[in-house]
Parts: structure tokens; C-alpha cells; sequence
């Protein structure tokens, strides 16, 4: 089965529906092996040789190099097959004289007249049927008009049923059965392979046994209060197994008893500054901050920072039930959390296997000992806001500020003391690490034309509890896209680049399955993959859509928001284009915006290789609600009644999300050009110099830092993006090679983001102009090399010559980067 997965042009597999590209045909001899693993089936065999391990993975691969004939045969056969833009395909059973074998070994012949496909039909195929391939301002064709047509609401709304049946969190039988369940699915459906690629990673997990608690003892160690250890179930039924009890993942296991409680609002490195000038320190004791306003593993990173012994979070209903203090009502009567909801989550900072930092946990790897990995190293904890209550009731000190204060009907103090002498706060964390295999689903629909590049859709499979939002509304949606692909792969039609389609496991984690695909393709996809487009959770809440992209994303989008209808016209728009631009944008003003963050698996793609990514989904009217989580975020309410009940009944913005998706997909996929505008990452090139200029203008002229430099690199980009475009303006047709030639242009161009030594201060942030805020995850930062150095430069007190040496040296590398993305829109012989 592996033998069929993506390969170059010299490569079918074994079939069944033919494929005529007139007015020459071919004759082809192909050996292909049946059990290359899917590694060497992204490499042309010719070129790949392996030997498998006992367990079936590649154990090695050896390259060798095409003779000049050959590479002159594969130019005929790309010339060949890329002649004409109409394709006929012609049912199996209409076919004569065609030798086929389903061995592993295929030959096919071509006659004139006659055209054996490359192909293999697929059972319930309607024959034969006619596609024109999109063109010129058009990007998605017809096509396009039939996807949109037969995505069905319906069917999400089946498909989120099923998956929050049961909790599925990575790691668990639960999450392999879900992941199987899609292989199956995908193969019935149509594609041309579908199968699970496993990666053995380290996961942490609570020990069911002895559950995490907080406990709150007075004078004689008499515990008077014990934290819960799950909601209560709104149905009186407790949780079954799949539930896993209050834990945040990679809290290392230990005790802290003490009787100093510090509150330390939001958790935020500003926040642990205020308390230090308020007089209190937060030395070798307990913190508690709300959750919100930042990533959960920052905020233990900063308690870690201020060599806090531990730290409790909660869920203040300030936040995530405003209406509490005057009885409004919480689920299922409302979005608002119960009071017994308690938020999981992981708490560790970077992506992927912490003991394979920077390669694919494969197996046989060297993992490094736990001491050794960047994980946190003091106890974490999670409560709902009834058990946190119990706590902030109990403290004693000044009173917070005004700002600090949250939604319980209680004075918050800051502390350190409690308010009743010689009571103790217990914190107890027994979590457990082991390396358990994770599962991602990889579908592949082959490519006629191109099929050694890559159109990547990217969704995580894996929740903490029942996930009807994170992930399983955008797991949902994908289900209906697949499936809508496969009817028109049924109907005849085929994409001209190939799609691999990504449920990824261990998602939660920390994109761990993302991260671990992406170091093992690595160097596959910096020449291959055209985009990756990923949707986290499709639905939030439905006011408007929230959308992140790299520039050259920018253009497919657009367009496809102009084909996609609106998801409830009788709101007065006729498309999703209408609705995004006129309705008020509060979560994000600017129509799309960069800051893609750590949100979600786009970040190992855009790190690590420079692909344009995107991230979007359904937001709140921010102008009407304050949060930074929605409220039922990873708790047990977040279950399929809250999504059926409340948030989409009809199920019609995941539908309008999810054509949206498909059609971004299918522009990116069957567009002769590919339809990216460089002169849009002109705009985001200027934004990253303003923005400069704005927050440190002034320090950088008194230390003599001159952006100047950085400023003439973004002009002869700027240049060299309006040639670019003033040439394929002027062409009046595009010969094949010539088309390869400008997409490779267009598909290197972010990839020169990336610098193998990453940023100074954070290594692992590999892309030098698109990343994360360095205290906070969740924020996203242009130039984040430079912007690390700055930070660094302007905190240092004393004279700090060499932190301005590597603010210089950031901006250097930045230079270089946008200077060779430049490069890539020239001719050579231009230069």
C-alpha cells in the first residue's frame, strides 16, 4: 500500500482510470517496489534505495544520481504531460488494448488514440466527464463550483457527533481508535492512500491512581479543604475512563507545603515585576494566577523565572463567566463555565518530543535524560474557580490593585501570608512521563501533473476532554472536505499538484506530531510543499472570522472567500467576502493579519521551513465579550450539546468555514500559476520596519543602531516583487517549464526566512521574520531575532556593549534573509 503514495512524474501506481493529455502519449515501463516506506515514497525511486527495519519503518536510504539521459527523459515526460490544461478520464472498464498488473510490477502502454491512465479508479467512479482546469483570474474553476456544492452541513454535524462520542486525549486507546477510524474512512472515500504514521514521543499523563490535588490545612494539619479532581457532570453520571482528571501536562511530579500563598494576577512577566515592586517576593513559594491573557506555559515559565516553588492556575469567572456574580446562568443554559470547570492543558514551551529536540523521534533515537530536557521544573496545577475561592478567601496581605481584581465574590490580596496563622496550602502533582506512540493520519490524492508538490491541510486530532471545539469542529469539517474531494476524484477529476491531508496526533502536547512529520521531511518539503493550511478549532463562536496568514497566502484567500456564499444570507451578505469585510472585525481590525504565533500545528511549518502558512477560524465580537479563551475551553463542557446547543446549531458556519478551506486548497493545488502575490510581502516587509522604528527607534539611534540598511534590503525586495509580477503580467502564454520555473520562484520566497542557527536568544526560533512574542506564545512578532536582541539590550542596566553586538549582528541576518527572498524573484542572469 506505502507504494502508493506521492511520487514524481516517472512514478504511477497500480490502476485503473486512464488520464489523455493530448496530443502526445507515452510509453512507460515503471517497477515499483510494495513496500517502500512513506519516506522513499516522497523520493523518485530511481533515487531512493532502503532497507526496512524489523518494526517496517526505512531504516536507511542510499541516493544515487540520475544518468543525463534520464534527466532528459524526465524533462520530455514533464513536457508531455503538462501539454494540455483539458484532461478526459476514461473509466477502466472503457478501456482497450491497455497492459496493466496489479504486482509490483506495472507496465503501461499508450497508442494514439488510446490514453492508459496513471491512476487507479476508484470503486462507485461515474465514468467518464470532463474537467477545465482553472485559469487565468480564476483560481478554483469548476471544480471549485462543484466542491462548494457538495460539502453538506449535515454531514460536520455527523462527524462531530462521532468524535466527541468519548474523550480521545494522545496517548490513549481512545485517540488510536479515532485515528483508524479515519484511515478507514479516507481509503473508502476515494484517496490514493491513506495510513498512519506513528512517532514514539514522551507524553506526560496524570496517575490515575493518585490524582493531583490542593490541599488547605490548619493549625494541627487537619485538611479543611481538597480540590476536585473533575466537574461535576451535568447529568449526574460520572466521567468514564477517557475523561483524564485535572492535570497540565509536563508538571513535573513533586509536593510543596508552605504557608505562603503569593496572587500574582495573569501570571504575566509584567505581573511577577509589579508584585516584586509591591514588596512581596515570590521566592521559594506558592503562586496562583488566573488563567487568560497569555500561554499557560509562559506563565509557568515566569513563576520558574522568579524561582517561585509552584504555581496554581484557575479559571476566574471575570473571564469565563462575567454573569456569575448576579446569578446569570452557566452551561448548558449559557457559553459561560460552571463553577466546577477546570481547564487542562499542556504547559511546556516548545514543539514537538522535549527529548528529541531538533529530530524526528524515530526509532533507536538518543533521548536526552529528563534532567537534561527544556521542560518545566517545578509543580504546576490546575483548579476551577469554586476550589480557587477556597484559596483566595484564605489569603491575607495588601489588597491587589483595582486591575488584578477578578469576578469572585472575595477581596483578592496579593499575600504572601494566609489570613489565619499557622494554616498550610499543600500543592500535590504526580504526573507521569512515558514514551507512548502517537498517531498521525496522512491521506494522499496524487497529483496528474506535479505531483512532487505539495498542498498541505493540517488539523490536530487529539483534545483533552470531548474537544467539540478544539480540535474536533475543524477535525469535523475536514472529515466533509475529504469527502467532498473523493466525489470529485470519483467524477473524474484530479488535482494538478498533489494534497496530503493531516490529522496529527499528540496536537495538545505541543504540535507534537506536526512537529515530529516536519524534522523528518524536513528537507522534502523545503523543495516540495507549496503550503500547509491549518485550521486548529473551526468554530468559537460565529460573529466573524478571525484569519492569520503569510503573505502569500493573502491572494488565494481572498479569492476564495469571494466564491465561498455566506453562512446565513439572511444577515444581508451574499458571500463569506461580504461578511468578513463589512461585519465589524474586533478580535483582528486589519482584514488578515501575521501574527501567526504558536497558536497551533502552521508553527513547525513556518519555523522550521519557511512554508506559507495560514490559521483561521469563527471569533466572538470582542467589542461585546472580553476573553482571551472561550469559556468552555478544554473543560468537559466542551462537549457536541455546547456546539449543537449554543454555538452552531445548523452547523453553517463550520460549512462555510470548511468551503472556504477546500477551495484555499484546491487553488493552491490546480492553478498553472500559483496563485501568491509577492508585492503583498512588500506590505508586511514595511509593517516590520515601521514597527521597529516605532517601539525602539529612539534606543537604536542612541546606541548608534541604524535601520537604514535594513530599510534599502526591503526596497530592492520591493523591486524585485514588482518585476516579478510586471513579467508574468506581460506573458501571453506559459509553456510548462516556464510555469515550474516561476512557481518555484513564488515557493521559495518565505522559505528564505529561515536561518539554521535560529535566533540568538530562542535557537529554535528558526524563521527570522515571522514568530512568537518572547513572553508569550499565544503573540505573534515580526522579526522576532531582532526584537529578542532588543528586549535584551534595553533591560540591561549597565553598559551592555555586546548585547548591542547582537542586536547588529539579528538585524544582519534579518537583512540576509529578506535579501535572498529577493533573489528568488530574479532571473540569475539578471543579478
Amino acid at each position: 500500500m506505502l507504494s502508493k503514495l506521492l511520487s514524481p512524474i516517472t512514478r504511477p501506481h497500480e490502476g485503473g482510470r486512464s488520464l489523455q493529455a493530448n496530443p502526445i502519449y507515452i510509453y512507460i515501463y515503471i517497477s515499483v517496489r510494495a513496500t517502500r516506506p512513506p519516506v522513499c515514497s516522497l523520493i523518485p525511486p530511481a533515487l531512493c534505495h532502503h532497507t526496512m527495519s524489523p518494526s517496517g519503518r526505512g531504516a536507511g536510504m542510499k541516493m544515487v544520481a540520475y544518468a543525463p539521459c534520464v534527466g532528459f527523459l524526465l524533462v520530455a515526460l514533464l513536457l508531455a504531460v503538462l501539454q494540455s490544461p483539458v484532461f478526459t478520464v476514461v473509466a477502466a472498464s472503457d478501456q482497450k488494448d491497455c497492459t496493466t498488473t496489479t504486482s509490483s510490477s506495472i507496465t503501461i502502454e499508450s497508442q494514439p488514440g488510446l490514453s492508459c491512465n496513471l491512476d487507479q479508479v476508484k470503486p462507485g467512479g461515474s465514468g467518464q466527464e470532463t474537467w477545465t482546469r482553472p485559469s487565468g483570474s480564476d483560481y478554483f474553476g469548476p471544480a471549485g463550483e462543484a466542491m462548494v456544492q457538495e460539502m453538506k452541513a449535515e454531514n460536520i454535524e455527523t462527524y462531530l457527533r462521532y468524535l466527541t462520542s468519548q474523550g480521545h486525549m494522545a496517548g490513549t486507546k481512545q485517540d488510536l481508535e479515532q485515528a483508524e477510524y479515519l484511515k478507514k474512512m479516507w481509503e473508502e472515500q476515494g484517496l490514493d492512500q491513506a495510513f498512519l504514521q506513528p512517532y514514539n514521543v514522551e507524553l506526560s499523563h496524570p496517575d490515575l491512581a493518585r490524582p493531583n490535588k490542593v490541599f488547605l490545612m490548619d493549625e494541627a494539619g487537619q485538611v479543611k479543604f481538597t480540590s476536585s479532581v473533575m466537574e461535576e457532570p451535568l447529568d449526574g453520571v460520572p466521567y468514564d475512563d477517557s475523561i483524564p482528571p485535572a492535570f497540565l501536562a509536563y508538571s513535573p511530579a513533586g509536593t510543596i507545603v508552605t504557608d505562603k500563598l503569593v496572587y500574582v494576577n495573569y501570571g504575566l512577566y509584567e505581573d511577577f515585576l509589579t508584585v516584586a515592586q509591591a514588596g512581596v517576593s515570590v521566592e521559594g513559594r506558592l503562586v496562583i494566577a488566573k488563567f487568560g491573557r497569555g500561554f499557560r506555559g509562559d506563565k509557568v515559565l515566569n513563576a520558574q523565572r522568579f524561582k517561585a516553588a509552584g504555581i496554581i492556575l484557575y479559571t476566574d469567572p471575570r473571564d469565563y463567566h462575567p454573569e456569575w456574580q448576579s446569578g446569570g446562568a452557566a452551561y448548558p443554559n449559557s457559553f459561560w463555565l460552571p463553577g466546577s470547570g477546570i481547564q487542562r492543558g499542556s504547559i511546556v514551551w516548545h514543539d514537538g518530543d522535549p527529548t528529541t529536540p531538533g529530530y524526528p523521534s524515530l526509532d533507536g533515537v538518543y533521548r536526552l535524560p529528563e534532567e537534561q530536557t527544556d521542560t518545566p521544573k517545578i509543580p504546576a496545577h490546575t483548579v476551577s474557580y469554586n476550589d480557587a475561592l477556597k484559596l483566595l478567601v484564605n489569603m491575607g496581605g495588601q489588597e491587589v490593585p483595582e486591575a488584578w481584581r477578578g469576578g469572585l465574590n472575595v477581596t483578592y490580596r496579593m499575600g504572601p501570608s494566609l489570613a489565619r496563622r499557622g494554616w498550610q496550602v499543600k500543592l500535590e502533582v504526580n504526573n507521569v512521563k512515558r514514551i507512548v506512540p502517537t498517531y498521525n493520519v496522512i491521506g494522499v490524492l496524487r497529483g496528474s501533473e506535479e505531483p512532487d508538490r505539495y498542498v498541505i491541510y493540517g488539523n490536530h486530532r487529539d483534545s483533552w476532554t470531548f474537544g467539540s471545539c478544539d480540535p474536533s469542529s475543524a477535525t469535523a469539517t475536514m472529515m466533509e472536505m475529504v469527502r467532498s474531494y473523493g466525489t470529485l476524484l470519483a467524477r473524474g477529476w484530479r488535482p494538478r499538484r498533489s494534497i496530503l491531508f493531516c490529522s496529527w496526533g499528540a496536537g495538545e502536547y505541543g504540535f507534537f506530531g506536526t512537529t515530529e512529520f516536519v524534522e523528518e521531511y524536513l528537507k522534502v518539503f523545503e523543495a516540495r510543499a507549496v503550503a500547509h493550511l491549518n485550521v486548529d478549532l473551526a468554530i468559537i463562536h460565529t460573529y466573524n472570522l478571525l484569519v492569520s496568514a503569510t503573505p502569500l497566502l493573502h491572494k488565494v484567500i481572498e479569492e476564495a472567500t469571494k466564491k465561498t456564499p455566506a453562512p446565513e444570507p439572511g444577515l444581508g451578505y451574499e458571500t463569506l467576502w461580504e461578511h468578513w469585510t463589512q461585519r465589524l472585525r474586533a478580535a483582528s481590525p486589519e482584514l488578515m493579519d501575521y501574527s501567526l504565533a504558536s497558536l497551533s500545528e502552521h508553527s513547525p511549518f513556518y519555523q522550521m521551513v519557511g512554508v506559507p502558512t495560514s490559521y483561521m477560524l469563527w471569533e466572538i465580537n470582542f467589542e461585546e465579550y472580553d476573553w482571551s479563551d472561550y469559556p468552555l475551553y478544554h473543560t468537559t463542557f466542551e462537549d457536541f450539546d455546547a456546539m449543537k446547543n449554543l454555538l452552531d446549531p445548523e452547523f453553517l458556519y463550520h460549512l462555510a468555514l470548511g468551503r472556504l478551506w477546500a477551495l484555499m486548497g484546491l487553488g493552491l493545488a490546480d492553478s498553472q500559476i500559483l496563485p501568491m502575490d509577492p508585492e503583498d510581502e512588500t506590505v508586511m516587509l514595511r509593517k516590520l520596519v515601521s514597527e521597529l522604528r516605532e517601539d525602539y527607534g529612539d534606543v537604536m539611534q542612541a546606541e548608534g543602531v541604524n535601520l537604514d540598511p535594513l530599510e534599502a534590503v526591503v526596497g530592492r525586495f520591493e523591486e524585485a516583487a514588482r518585476a516579478f509580477n510586471a513579467k508574468l503580467h506581460n506573458l501571453t502564454a506559459v509553456p510548462p517549464l516556464l510555469a515550474r520555473q516561476l512557481n518555484d520562484q513564488l515557493m521559495l520566497l518565505e522559505k528564505c526566512y529561515t536561518h539554521g542557527e535560529g535566533s540568538h536568544h530562542r535557537p529554535y526560533m528558526k524563521n527570522m521574520v515571522f514568530g512568537t512574542d518572547n513572553l508569550n506564545q499565544y503573540g505573534g512578532w515580526l522579526a522576532p531575532g531582532v526584537r529578542d536582541a532588543l528586549w535584551e539590550a534595553k533591560r540591561c542596566s549597565a553598559p551592555c556593549p555586546q548585547e548591542w553586538q547582537v542586536v547588529q549582528q539579528q538585524l544582519s541576518v534579518l537583512q540576509a534573509a529578506i535579501n535572498a527572498a529577493a533573489l528568488t524573484l530574479k532571473d540569475i542572469q539578471l543579478m
